[in-house]
């Protein structure tokens, strides 16, 4: 899992942002009603596709996620995660949208076949679920009211 941790981490993370690839990928309008399961579900795939074709993940600064409460900093994705990477949408002129990417739920690169899908999706929910330091604690609180 490192190679793949390492290969995910540098595509999302790069020294220089500028003239990426990027896709870019919105909760706002595709995320209306939908559970925290299927988001991060859907952000995952979002993430396999950007990595299927050499891009970059991106959130756009502005985003509306329905999680958030309005006035949370920053806004949707940031108010309870990590960065999902250090670029950003003004970073590249090259930007494609996630909207328009067909990538199979059941992806799995030829080089990590092996491995098997569970694997490989276990790899990318690793960079996507990265709770906020707040997060985790009020979850560990909540746990322990409860006997956790």
């Amino acid at each position: 899992g490192r190679e793949l941790a390492k290969e995910l981490w540098e595509m999302q993370f790069p020294e220089d942002c500028r003239g990426r690839r990027l896709m870019l990928h919105s909760l706002g309008d595709r995320s209306s009603g939908w559970g925290m399961g299927s988001m991060l579900h859907i952000l995952s795939l979002a993430l396999v596709a950007a990595y299927s074709e050499n891009r970059t993940l991106v959130l756009p600064l502005q985003d509306k996620w329905w999680y958030a409460p309005d006035g949370c900093s920053p806004p949707g994705f940031g108010c309870f995660f990590e960065p999902l990477s250090s670029c950003k949408e003004s970073d590249s002129t090259d930007i494609v949208s996630s909207e328009g990417v067909d990538i199979s739920k059941t992806y799995v690169p030829p080089r990590y076949a092996r491995q098997g899908l569970f694997w490989f999706r276990s790899q990318v929910m690793r960079l996507v679920w990265r709770p906020l330091p707040w997060v985790r604690g009020e979850v560990e609180r909540r746990m322990a009211g409860i006997g956790w």
